[in-house]
């Protein structure tokens, strides 16, 4: 193939990227090139501060002329990452479910300029439509020409579905499905090529075919002959769907300033090693780790990258969940209130005696750790950053508290000092999503997810014991605290296995079931009785109460499912709650009820309604109030809710008997402490009542 790269005045640009997606060159004096096409197309680097209405040509061109138009850039640069948006209509999903949609993806790139100033892109991570059908290309194309500003597009998993799913397990032992990329192809064209922001070079790659084995020697080929084409200390950036792992990251010449992705439906920030990894949840609905319908703007000032993560909420809440906003005023009727350094989300505090250990996220950066508050005036006693966000309760032995950061690295800190005691690293900062509670139980923590799941001495941090069989690599984060049942480490958590897995504490060993299997997506993954919550052990009747996809379940001990109660959203991670008259559940965005604990007969059900700015269940996009596990206090639930209020529900009754107003959102069970509640809203706020005043507040 021939071709120019021209200006719009007709001016040649010499040096300028020309690939197939496999060689790479570069345009002569005047603007010329060359190439020997082996790819399925061929496209322009295109150069900072320019644009190009025909940016790639399929391969079957004879000749071609990619013409450069001056972009509107400012600088410093600012772009929008958003990721996920699967348009389509999901109907493979445990019902119900709110995905994306033309009119839905149209109106959030509308509004977009008004909320962000001086932005110049928006970059979409893949999973761009739901099942890769051309009706969803179709509606996902008139979203984009309609955009008012430009958006660079990759590939996920989703858009190579071609409207079917069969399940695969990548050479990386990646539970996934299958790939044709053959309408994406057909529809948005290269599905990788790069381009330059002002100073910073920019590579997108498919991680779904790459994974798969398809292609990623031709993509690692590509990359580093990409990035050899361009000065050796342009710093650059990295596109992928999925968090990128070292079967990609090694095979680049230098590593990345960042990278950015989705996939997941999360939102977790860390740096390994110098290179900040930045995965970002969908702004069309809540995402798998319940995190609001949200975007990231990220700015590029010539030296370093900034992020400001924003949740599409009322004024005053964007920062809602992610990192440090606006502060809420303390209720009047509170002993204190704190602000965190960062957000917080659905991780209630820790007391022990006189101090309150408060975890701490803030996904603006790679940062978040612990803070300990004086339990009686709210004073600050120690900070202690750990690297990366923090969010779930820390756990303690003794004198000793164990915290959990989202990379998979545990921290043993000295309770009343914040000293570090002993460290033990992720066993794989770049895969692992750690969002679950950690278990202490007789000198051992047990942390991690069921793909690596990791049993450590609690007093030296040494592994005891590590199990990375229990279930191959998959997407969905692990929110399930391990459980003691009769002495029995009880492990599980959705999609797969499908059923919960009882552990032999001591050494790791499988004790039941006798078999496994792995849920397969597409294949009734959603009827796995696996929890989406971590479980409840009753003592009453010995068995867990589990909340499960579109469920409510009774566990025994041993496994077996005895009893379900349909629940009105599919996700509903709340803990179930025991009360001397039955088990009390949140139905997410409907109801508050209690159940009997012999037959999951309905004992009582109150409806509890609200203004609530957002969404949090998985997939849903219609706010809703209900979301957080209530707590028992004497004869009372203590139910919080996402419009920032406390209700007071008789636990024999049902009956509401009095409200409190906090002022901001409570995805955060309450924690009933002695004569103490302590509340944790999704602005950062620690506050403190006293028992005699929620009571109080009783009719």
């Amino acid at each position: 193939m021939r071709g120019r790269v021209l200006y719009d005045d007709g001016l040649p640009r010499p040096g300028t990227m020309i690939s197939d997606g496999i060689t790479v060159t570069t345009t002569a004096f005047d603007g010329s090139f060359t190439l020997d096409v082996a790819g399925a197309f061929v496209f322009v680097t295109r150069p900072a501060g320019w644009t190009c209405d025909r940016w790639y040509v399929p391969a079957t061109a004879d000749t071609v002329d990619f013409v450069l138009r001056r972009d509107s850039d400012l600088y410093p640069h600012s772009f929008v990452h958003i990721s996920d948006t699967h348009v389509g209509r999901g109907p493979y999903y445990p019902q119900p479910v709110e995905l994306g949609g033309r009119s839905t993806l149209t109106e959030f790139l509308t509004r977009l300029p008004d909320a962000v100033s001086g932005l110049s892109s928006v970059i979409a991570t893949g999973d761009l439509t739901d099942r890769g059908i051309d009706v969803e290309y179709g509606e996902l194309k008139d979203a984009v020409a309609a955009s008012p500003i430009p958006l660079h597009l990759l590939p996920g998993n989703h858009d190579h579905m071609g409207g079917t799913i069969v399940g695969a397990v990548s050479r990386n032992n990646y539970s996934i499905h299958t790939a044709d990329p053959s309408a994406y192809e057909r529809h948005l064209g290269p599905r990788w090529y790069s381009f330059d922001l002002p100073g910073l070079h920019v590579v997108a790659l498919d991680w779904h075919t790459h994974e798969l084995g398809i292609d990623h020697e031709l993509q690692n080929a590509w990359m580093t002959a990409d990035l050899e084409s361009i000065p050796a200390d342009m710093p650059w950036i990295l596109l992928s769907h999925d968090q990128p792992w070292h079967s990609i990251l090694e095979a680049a010449p230098r590593s990345p300033l960042a990278t950015f992705s989705g996939h997941r439906h999360t939102s977790r920030v860390v740096d390994v090693d110098g290179t900040l990894h930045v995965n970002t949840p969908t702004p069309l609905f809540a995402g798998l780790d319940f995190s609001p319908p949200s975007f990231r703007v990220v700015r590029w000032d010539g030296e370093r990258i900034s992020l400001d993560t924003r949740s599409l909420a009322k004024t005053g809440l964007e920062k809602a969940t992610f990192a440090l906003g606006s502060t809420v005023p303390r209720p009047d009727e509170s002993l204190w209130r704190v602000e965190l350094p960062g957000a917080a989300h659905r991780a209630s505090v820790r007391v022990i005696g006189d101090i309150v250990l408060a975890p701490v996220k803030d996904e603006d950066r790679a940062a978040g750790g612990i803070q300990a508050i004086d339990a009686t005036s709210g004073e600050l006693l120690w900070h202690r950053e750990l690297g990366s966000a923090v969010k779930c309760t820390p756990a303690v032995s003794g004198t000793t508290a164990i915290a959990v950061a989202v990379s998979g690295d545990v921290t043993a800190l000295d309770i009343a000092t914040g000293d570090r005691l002993w460290h033990a690293p992720s066993p794989d900062p770049l895969r692992l999503f750690a969002f679950a509670e950690p278990l202490i139980e007789d000198g051992r923590v047990v942390v991690g997810d069921l793909s690596h799941l990791r049993c450590l001495d609690v007093t030296n941090g040494e592994t005891v014991w590590e199990r990375t069989d229990l279930s191959t690599y998959q997407t969905i984060v692990d929110h399930t605290r391990p459980v003691m049942v009769d002495g029995t480490l009880v492990v599980g958590s959705w999609p797969t296995p499908d059923r919960l897995v009882g552990l032999d504490l001591a050494s790791g060993a499988t004790l039941w079931p006798t078999q496994v299997a792995e849920a397969e997506l597409g294949k009734g993954f959603e009827k796995a009785d696996t929890p989406v919550g971590t479980p409840l052990y009753d003592e009453t009747t010995g068995a867990l109460f589990v909340s499960v996809i579109g469920a409510l379940a009774r566990i025994d001990a041993t496994g077996h499912t005895q009893w379900k109660v349909p629940m009105s959203l599919p996700w509903n991670p709340a803990t179930p709650v025991a009360t001397e008259y039955g088990i009390a559940i949140v139905d997410a965005g409907a109801r508050l009820a209690l159940l009997d604990r012999e037959t999951g007969g309905v004992l009582w059900s109150l409806s509890v309604d609200g203004d609530a700015p957002f969404a949090m269940a998985s997939y849903q996009r219609t706010p809703h109030v209900l979301f957080a596990e209530p707590a028992l206090c004497q004869d009372m639930l203590l139910v919080p809710t996402l419009d920032g209020r406390l209700h007071l529900v008789n636990a024999k009754t049902g009956e509401l008997e009095g409200s409190m107003t906090v002022g901001a959102p409570i995805a955060a069970a309450p924690v009933v402490i002695d004569d103490r509640v302590y509340l944790t809203t999704v602005d950062g706020g620690v506050i403190a009542y006293s028992v005699d005043t929620i009571l109080g507040r009783a009719s």
